[in-house]
């Protein structure tokens, strides 16, 4: 583009003039300094806007001595029209090119057309050698440095924005589980384990004692317990494409990862078997059933069990069930046809016999564990879940992914595995 002199062209063509010099600017390579080693004025005056600047002067100076005018004449008694159509043309022509010179003036500072008053732009090699953990690279160990520098791309905002942009759905929920955590007493630990003494026999030799007399002795004998902290964990692997969507990483972070953990944590928390590295859970250390009925429905069951707390000297506190058992429960019907157990049209917790329940597809059909999970166990964190991510980890950079890594560390303390009763 050559330059030229605007000076000279009237006010109706000076807009049009610099809208069609500024839309050939526009459709060639970007005007970057720090690219093609400085941008030359497409003007022979360094700013492109003075012609219009300087008319939108002489009309501001037009109305100035109009409205004077009009100020004399009325102070001298003359007779003045209400509307003075010179006046309103000066000042519809004065809106008209303040409204092209703003639009003007902001894509010259887009396209730098002068050449000068933008700030510096640096390479992607400076930025990297600048960022605090250069140093860190140097000395050979692991790091991570990232460096943007802006240009014309098809993101938001630049002129490549014309590209044709994918359209981004939000990130898909799935559906949550119920967990056995919120059932069971929390506590919080610094060791990789805990001991506990558990109790192992007992001779109640409590007695009615007259004043002065000697009070019998009961006996008590103690076993201690050792319970080691556990870890959960798992990573996944993801294109770092998603880290733009701030709100579809979090969504996989909770949904994915956390949710994983809490799957993995419900099937130890009730059925690890404590050999190698997994935990005592409360099923597998329960004590059976051992009032079973001829004839008797689940809900029978269940209200059998509670005794059988009760006699061992506990109070229930919930009921773990697979989620067909449960389904078998509020199905069963009397022999009038209506249902036995309602719990429709309600948003509270489930419940039966004032039991809290939770379903779960930890426990298979026909399994199901009471008991009192307040007082008859403990779940001691080591460390809260935690999610980690990098792009360090194997061949993830030249790959542009990124791992993520879900953890958490946790005991379980049986204290009394008579406070639980499971099928038997």
């Amino acid at each position: 583009m050559t330059k030229r002199t605007l000076l000279s062209l009237p006010i109706a063509s000076l807009t049009a003039a610099l809208a069609t010099d500024m839309g050939h600017a526009l459709s060639g390579p970007a005007r970057n300094t720090s690219m093609f080693g400085g941008g030359a004025p497409l003007w022979d005056n360094d700013d492109p806007t003075a012609p219009l600047m300087a008319e939108l002067k002489k009309i501001e100076e037009r109305l100035g001595t109009k409205i004077e005018n009009r100020l004399t004449e009325i102070k001298a008694g003359n007779n003045v029209p209400d509307l003075d159509p010179k006046i309103k043309q000066l000042e519809t022509d004065h809106a008209q090119i303040k409204s092209d010179l703003d639009g003007l003036k902001a894509q010259a500072n887009r396209l730098d057309l002068s050449g000068a008053g933008q700030p510096e732009r640096k390479s992607a090699g400076q930025l990297l050698i600048e960022s605090k953990n250069f140093e860190t690279a140097k000395q050979g160990e692991r790091f991570l440095v990232s460096a943007e520098v802006k240009a014309l791309t098809t993101a938001a905002g630049s002129a490549g924005v014309l590209a044709n942009q994918p359209q981004r759905l939000p990130f898909y929920e799935g559906p949550q589980e119920p967990h056995i955590r919120d059932l069971f007493a929390q506590g919080t630990t610094t060791s990789s384990s805990l001991v506990f003494p558990v109790r192992k026999t007992l001779t109640n030799a409590a007695a009615m004692v007259a004043e002065l007399g000697l009070k019998p002795e009961s006996d008590m004998t103690f076993e201690d317990k050792t319970f080691p902290v556990r870890k959960i964990a798992h990573t996944a692997k993801l294109s770092d494409e998603i880290l733009d969507d701030a709100a579809a990483i979090q969504s996989y972070i909770d949904m994915q990862m956390i949710e994983g953990l809490r799957d993995v944590e419900d099937l130890q928390l009730l059925k690890g078997n404590g050999t190698g590295i997994n935990l005592t859970g409360v099923y597998t250390a329960a004590a059976a059933y051992n009032r079973t009925t001829a004839n008797d429905t689940l809900i029978e069951v269940f209200r059998r069990a509670l005794t059988q707390l009760r006699l061992a000297r506990h109070q229930a506190s919930g009921l773990v069930v697979n989620p067909i058992d449960w389904e078998e429960i509020q199905l069963l019907k009397g022999s009038d046809g209506h249902f036995i157990w309602v719990n429709v049209g309600t948003t509270n917790e489930p419940r039966i016999w004032g039991l809290p329940v939770r379903d779960t597809t930890a426990l298979a059909e026909n399994e199901w564990l009471m008991g009192n999970f307040k007082r008859g166990a403990q779940i001691f964190d080591r460390m809260d879940a935690r999610v980690e991510m990098t792009n360090t980890n194997e061949d993830d950079f030249v790959k542009n992914r990124v791992t993520i890594r879900a953890e958490e560390r946790l005991a379980l303390v049986i204290y009394d595995t008579s406070a639980f009763v499971k099928n038997a």
